[in-house]
């Protein structure tokens, strides 16, 4: 008759599932439920690697997880141990597993949800904050690790389509020289560079002007820039200049949120989708902004598209007659072929 040797896992630990750990107890209280783990197996010492045997002190620490079957209050009980190597320069330590590292304060199970939760699922990181009960910020440092450590070597990839879009990480900071006691003021940008076609990020760049988003597509091969079809921007004449200098063959996807007004669909703009120029481009006759500004915001957004606005006649009806260039606009649906995506 066999027998297994090892000590069999209550229901409590199979239900929390947790590895490398086993559930001590559990409390309700309140309309709060408390679980206490601790680790089933001895740790080794991190400088020699010497299985501890002896403890030294132990101390509660509360770990954020995810909710199993409704929120639940985790606390782990860890405990110092001694090592035994006497060669050893360390004299004692605390447990870690790889579920939690050394300063963790959350599971590894629930930072892999977080950043599921955002890239495969599509939620915001607001969203995921708050349906995991965490905050933004460890939604956002969970995709920083992700994004580091499960990155592909971009240069191996062969994207289609590409989208070049800015991003502001935080507010305003002022910065002060110590030597000459001047203030300068940082405005905290960051241009993120994605494949339409997978989701994948490509790249991340400093700033929002030509010159960082310029000298990532310069350092890809010629092949990858050849391989390049279709790059959706918005009406941005520093990702134009981008992709005119590196990518001159590609064809422009505008971003279908903005109309050539210029102007924000909750702000009175029209939803024109599927197009990657200027359709109707006649500057507006009313607007909030007032007729001077939204003219010259129209012309703004004529040079994003890459229209010279002296080239643009009038004509009767409140039609205007395009450069021969851009005589007919390009739609994202006629460059795609049928059953690939488009913007």
């Amino acid at each position: 008759m066999n027998e297994p040797t090892g000590v069999a896992a209550d229901a409590a630990t199979i239900l929390f599932n947790l590895p490398d750990y086993n559930v001590v107890s559990t409390t309700f209280t309140a309309g709060r439920r408390q679980v206490i783990i601790e680790t089933d197996q001895p740790p080794g010492c991190p400088s020699c690697g010497v299985i501890a045997s002896r403890r030294k002190e132990r101390r509660l620490q509360r770990l954020r997880d995810i909710p199993v079957a409704g929120p639940v209050e985790v606390l782990w009980s860890k405990y110092r141990w001694y090592c035994e190597e006497s060669a050893c320069d360390r004299l004692s330590f605390f447990e870690s597993t790889p579920q939690v590292p050394r300063r963790a304060r959350s599971t590894s199970r629930l930072r892999d949800h977080l950043v599921d939760a955002v890239i495969r699922s599509g939620r915001a990181v607001s969203e995921t904050a708050a349906g995991f009960a965490v905050s933004w910020w460890m939604v956002r440092a969970a995709l920083n690790e992700a994004c580091l450590l499960r990155l592909p070597d971009v240069d191996k990839l062969s994207p289609r389509m590409l989208g070049i879009d800015e991003h502001r990480f935080r507010s305003v900071r002022y910065f002060q020289d110590p030597s000459t006691k001047a203030w300068t003021r940082f405005e905290p940008w960051m241009t993120t560079i994605v494949d339409l076609d997978t989701g994948q990020v490509l790249g991340v760049v400093d700033g929002r002007d030509h010159k960082g988003v310029g000298d990532w597509l310069f350092a890809r091969p010629l092949e990858w820039r050849l391989a390049v079809q279709v790059v959706a921007i918005d009406p941005s004449a520093a990702f134009r200049k981008a992709r005119r200098m590196w990518l001159p063959r590609t064809a422009v996807a505008v971003d279908h949120f903005r109309d050539a007004r210029g102007q924000h669909p909750r702000r009175g703009g029209r939803i024109i989708p599927e197009r990657a120029a200027i359709h109707r481009a006649a500057p507006p006759r009313r607007s909030s902004m007032g007729r001077a500004e939204a003219k010259q915001t129209w012309r703004y957004s004529c040079r994003g598209f890459g229209i010279d606005f002296a080239e643009i006649k009038l004509v009767p009806k409140g039609r205007h007659s395009f450069p021969p260039q851009c005589a007919r606009p390009t739609t994202v649906r006629s460059l795609v072929p049928q059953g690939g995506h488009h913007t």
